[in-house]
């Protein structure tokens, strides 16, 4: 029996030693401490990282004296008091001091001791050495940072490289469509084919290069308009029917009955996507056919979804490549490459423009049968049912262009040339400057009609040229077009502050020039003496309204909207204009309520998206000062402002959007449309 007992002890004995080992030498530290911070336990791991002898520590230091100055205050004033308030606290950091003042990363997790009645409470830490993990982390930001300034970069230099590429193309371009036009015998035709396609083909790849620089560097944002899809889709069969008729195969469209024929998205960049799936289909399709589908998946009152699938009978791409394809400059395989030509960006786009609107691009293929590429997208649907236009029917009138004249405003002497063979062979009067100083010095002396304005020139860039133009207070206000480089998204802020109207990138086609020019004569052909004075002695009816009627008369930066923007796109038709002011007034009356319901709900996050979606139709009105204001208002809830502050902006807000609804409404009752 006592030897029985003596054995229990002995293992007794060892168990508590190699738990007290095992205490010791864990490999994490461990302290216990009071309520006044005092440490009256630590193991020897803990104790050797800090390079202290316990004797040193244990009923000597507190646990904050081991931390940093800001380690101390955090401890207690937010760190302790937790502690107090649930018992516990998981994994903080703190810098705490070796003996030799280095610092020890650590995280630290806190638990209090259960203590009997009328004991003083105390509280053990589990501390873990994070250095290396620390290092780490440093090491994932900072390459995280290289990635993405390494990313900015590439999009810069593509940005950069794509815009230089433009100018000369410009020229090549231009010298191609004037080279066509002139007589010459069959083998110079050709030439002159030839170098037109592989110009439009170049400018393709760098208009394609431009795009996915911009998505790399999230440059590019989504609009949201009402748009005709059915025009849409007629309008991409139209242009690609002769490119599946050239190689002998069929190109045809399957659509839903029930498809909404109005709906608000993004046109530009559906069209973008369509284009490049179809330009595709075509060029890797020998025989058979094309099919554009497009179905209805759900369609809920103001909301439908949308399928749409374009499918052929080409050559197929084998499983293996499936996700290749989708990569920059891939395609499935060298000797398609070879054999069909394209850079392998089209896809790479249409994927990424189809992620930023939360959809997802899906191939299905078999190798020498055909692939299927489908996707998904939400709508809004537009129940305003828009008149279709005259001009589609009607045959237009020829447009007599003696009376009007061109300010051409560019340093480039190639760029001279060819804008000016195209206005001679149409029979246009014109003026050239070299320069914004001598644009400004003719223009003190002799009235033109529309100035076409370089953006980029030395000394005096286009945007400072406009803005002294508009300075100038002209009698006869004329209209001023960008025409460069750069697209129009990249500049767009740019060309509203300094009094532009419009846009025309270079390289550009003759008809895009001719189409631009016609439109603009007829504007100024529709805004007769007559006209304008009834159009102005209706406005005059709201002080707000007073200068809302063309380029002549621009609104001042106080007013809250302007319907100049419309009034240039329906080309005064007055059917035309009440459809723009119908369509804004449900809209802003939309985002009226939807931001009312965030303000509620203090969400800063739905106001931002309220912000992005009305984008379009606020800048089409002009209405800068309400967005500003529903800015201001998402700023002051994200950064938890007082509610004083809050309340008095949203009240701001809301009398803004008041102001807009009411206006338009007067205008939609107005004789503008008469």
């Amino acid at each position: 029996m006592d030897k029985s007992n003596h054995i229990s002890k002995q293992s007794d004995s060892i168990r508590l030693k190699a738990a007290l080992d095992l205490y010791e030498n864990a490999p994490c530290g461990s302290v216990i401490f009071r309520n006044d911070g005092l440490i009256v336990a630590m193991n020897n791991t803990l104790a050797s990282w800090l390079g202290y002898r316990k004797s040193e520590i244990v009923n000597h230091r507190t646990l904050p004296s081991l931390f940093k100055i800001g380690g101390q205050i955090y401890f207690e004033t937010h760190f302790f008091p937790l502690i107090k308030m649930q018992g516990f606290i998981q994994e903080v950091y703190f810098d705490m001091l070796r003996k030799d003042k280095s610092i020890f990363h650590a995280l630290i997790n806190v638990r209090e001791i259960p203590s009997e009645s009328n004991s003083e409470a105390t509280y053990q830490a589990t501390i873990l050495d994070v250095s290396d993990r620390r290092q780490y982390e440093k090491e994932l930001i900072e390459a995280k940072r290289k990635a993405e300034a390494d990313s900015k970069a590439k999009a810069e230099f593509l940005a950069t490289i794509s815009h230089e590429i433009r100018t000369p193309l410009n020229a090549i371009l231009g010298i191609g469509n004037l080279l066509h036009d002139t007589p010459l015998n069959e083998d110079q035709k050709e030439y002159a084919r030839l170098l037109l396609g592989s110009s439009e083909h170049l400018l393709s790849l760098v208009n394609n290069l431009l795009d996915l620089s911009k998505i790399e560097a999230k440059k590019l944002e989504l609009e949201y308009v009402s748009f005709n899809i059915f025009d849409l889709i007629t309008t991409l069969k139209q242009i690609y029917s002769v490119k599946a008729a050239e190689k002998d195969v069929e190109l045809r469209l399957e659509l839903d009955e029930d498809i909404p024929q109005n709906i608000i998205g993004d046109p530009v960049k559906l069209n973008q996507i369509l284009t490049n799936l179809i330009g595709n289909a075509i060029k890797f399709t020998k025989e058979g056919s094309i099919a554009v589908v497009i179905s209805v998946l759900q369609k809920v009152k103001k909301q439908v979804t949308l399928k749409f699938e374009v499918a052929d009978t080409g050559i197929g791409i084998p499983e293996e490549k499936l996700e290749a394809i989708f990569q920059e400059f891939s395609q499935a395989s060298y000797d398609v490459s070879v054999e069909y030509g394209g850079t392998g960006l089209g896809l790479t786009i249409s994927k990424k423009l189809l992620e930023l609107q939360g959809s997802q691009l899906h191939v299905s293929s078999k190798l020498n049968e055909g692939s299927t590429f489908s996707f998904e997208l939400n709508y809004k649907i537009d129940k305003k049912k828009s008149k279709k236009s005259k001009q589609a029917t009607e045959p237009q009138e020829e447009i007599n262009f003696d009376d009007y004249k061109v300010l051409i405003v560019d340093d480039n002497d190639v760029n001279l040339f060819i804008t000016t063979q195209y206005l001679d062979q149409w029979h246009i009067p014109y003026i050239t400057a070299k320069s914004g100083s001598k644009a400004l010095s003719i223009l003190s002396n002799e009235a033109v009609d529309i100035i076409l304005l370089d953006l980029q020139m030395p000394k005096m860039d286009g945007y400072q040229t406009a803005e002294k133009i508009r300075a100038l207070k002209l009698s006869q206000n004329p209209v001023i077009v960008a025409y460069s480089a750069t697209t129009k998204g990249e500049v767009q802020t740019k060309l509203i502050e300094a009094g532009i109207d419009d846009h025309l990138p270079k390289p550009f086609q003759p008809a895009e020039l001719l189409d631009l020019l016609k439109m603009y004569k007829t504007l100024k052909k529709t805004k007769g003496k007559k006209r304008r004075k009834k159009l102005l002695k209706t406005a005059t009816r709201s002080k707000k309204y007073a200068k809302q009627l063309g380029p002549e008369t621009p609104p001042t930066s106080h007013e809250s909207f302007s319907l100049e923007k419309y009034q240039k796109m329906a080309n005064n038709k007055p059917e035309y204009l009440q459809k723009f002011v119908k369509s804004s007034l449900n809209a802003v009356k939309d985002y009226y309520k939807e931001f009312n319901v965030a303000v509620k709900s203090n969400d800063a996050t739905q106001l931002d998206k309220l912000i992005h979606q009305s984008t379009m139709t606020l800048y089409y009105l002009k209405a800068d000062k309400v967005t500003t204001l529903m800015k201001n208002c998402s700023e002051l809830i994200a950064a938890n402002d007082s509610e004083s502050n809050l309340t008095s902006a949203t009240k701001a807000c809301k009398k803004e959007f008041k102001t807009i609804i009411e206006g338009l409404k007067k205008a939609k009752k107005s004789k503008l449309f008469q």
